[in-house]
């Protein structure tokens, strides 16, 4: 035994003997803290509080609410110091460490004290395996990529610090917005020395304890007063970031500043757990633009969590696999008026026609295209259905023309861009086009006599932009020829 251990023995308290153990253990082995198939977080919560004072006589100021609730509460303080983690105590009477760890350490004054200048505490027991069972179910909805091992009795008592996920962690708004660290739980409480484990017990909280304030700080980063830039520059600056990436790159101290301004944002691929960040501190009205990746299956919850966004007006798609899926999900949003679609592949011509003349699609005016490449089609003529709705259409191919499509405008340079003008006559009302490919199509769509063809069937056409993703002075006086060309006959 070394000589610290020794001095510990020296100045321990009066140890208990195992008969005054026995004489607790019976008072309340009739008793679980929480009543079976409790499924009421508060009413349990109470019945623990009372079960604990009857027992030890005092016990930690418990939070008396949900576990949810109880983590808001714990970080909901403008004020950063007086923000604090949450510490969750599992009890479980079957156990034959809990009332040793209770008495000894868990109800002193010592620690009463210390917990309640530092720490929200919130109790659950698991004595009855539906009441385990609940508090599996309530981790899970908090706590959905972290899983609670508390399958063996052995391990409670246990001790469990919560603090926000670290503002380091580019891709936390993904996630829970919480993480949890076991501090203590009873395969480490053996030590016979009632002092050295109260020691040990203030220690792991003290240190949980600072890395949650290191933490909260980096998270509330004074961005505006660091920077010295004016809290109008910085929104104006992140109205070029989705909100997701606003959150990562400032923390979610920044949805007070977007709150407070009533700032229009777009949210991309939210998960139901960032939804449920942001919707605690924003108003969801703000939400005017979505992006989505549409998958084969994806559940109807999971669709259906997205109908809180009431206000978007912009819908963006990714890889939508066919018209019913786009229906799932533009019906959700009755001011929806702009939809871009978005294929790593080709797309087909006949294809988006069809989608356009979809109930669904009335009242969309604002129509965009992304895509790596067309089929050929002007062989075809293919007789387009009239859409007297779209009023801007953008259309962007990035990548080289398929091998069919090449061989085609080898013979007629015109193919490839007959096919889009093909599509756009259908859109008798459209004002606005604008087309975006790579230089080495800018010949194939700068033939204005092909455009000025457009004339005759959308009469209300003011303005027709082309644009390289590489931008060059070939282009500028291409899409100046053009446009004067255009303004002239009209």
């Amino acid at each position: 035994m070394t000589t610290d251990e020794e001095e510990i023995m020296t100045d321990s308290e009066p140890e208990i003997s195992d008969d005054e153990f026995c004489e607790n253990d019976n008072k309340f082995t009739n008793r679980a803290p929480f009543p079976d198939e409790c499924d009421d977080e508060a009413k349990g919560i109470e019945s623990f509080s009372a079960c604990f004072d009857e027992r030890y006589n005092s016990c930690p100021a418990f939070y008396p609410g949900s576990l949810s609730s109880a983590c808001e509460s714990a970080f909901n303080s403008k004020v950063v110091e007086e923000r604090r983690p949450v510490l969750v105590y599992i009890h479980d009477d079957k156990s034959m460490l809990n009332n040793i760890f209770c008495q000894t350490i868990f109800c002193t004054e010592i620690i009463i004290d210390y917990l309640l200048e530092n720490y929200i505490v919130w109790p659950w027991d698991i004595t009855f395996i539906s009441n385990k069972n609940k508090l599996i179910q309530v981790w899970k909805e908090i706590f959905s990529d972290q899983l609670l091992n508390i399958h063996d009795t052995e391990q409670c008592p246990m001790l469990i610090g919560i603090m926000r996920r670290s503002a380091k962690d580019k891709y936390w708004a993904l996630k829970s917005e919480y993480q949890f660290k076991v501090l203590l739980k009873g395969d480490t409480l053996m030590c016979i020395q009632q002092k050295s484990n109260r020691e040990r017990v203030l220690n792991e909280m003290a240190i949980f304890k600072e890395e949650c304030d290191r933490n909260e700080q980096n998270r509330s980063f004074d961005f505006v007063g660091k920077t010295g830039l004016p809290g109008e520059l910085m929104l104006e600056i992140v109205k070029y970031l989705s909100l997701n990436d606003a959150i990562n790159a400032f923390s979610d101290s920044i949805l007070i500043s977007f709150k407070n301004y009533n700032t229009k944002l777009q949210i991309c691929e939210p998960s139901k757990e960032f939804i449920d960040l942001i919707r605690q501190k924003i108003n969801l009205q703000q939400i005017v633009s979505l992006r989505v990746k549409s998958v084969p299956i994806w559940p109807d919850f999971e669709i259906s969590y997205l109908s809180v966004f009431t206000n978007v007006i912009s819908l963006t798609l990714l890889n939508p696999w066919n018209i019913d899926q786009i229906k799932t999900y533009t019906i959700l949003f009755p001011k929806l008026n702009c939809l871009s679609l978005w294929y790593d592949d080709e797309v087909n011509f006949n294809t988006l026609s069809d989608i356009l003349q979809q109930s669904f699609c009335q009242q969309i005016r604002r129509f965009e295209i992304h895509c790596a490449a067309t089929s050929c089609s002007h062989f075809q003529c293919p007789p387009y259905v009239k859409n007297l709705n779209v009023r801007y259409f953008l259309f962007y191919f990035g990548h080289y023309s398929l091998l069919s499509t090449a061989q085609c405008t080898e013979q007629n340079k015109s193919c490839f861009l007959l096919g889009i003008i093909d599509f756009i006559k259908s859109m008798t009302n459209v004002r606005y086009v604008r087309l975006i490919t790579n230089k080495h199509n800018l010949d194939e769509v700068s033939d204005y006599n092909q455009w000025k063809t457009l004339l005759d069937v959308c009469p209300n056409l003011k303005r027709i932009t082309i644009e390289s993703i590489i931008p060059g002075e070939q282009l500028v006086k291409k899409a100046i020829e053009i446009y004067r060309t255009l303004s002239t006959t009209q």
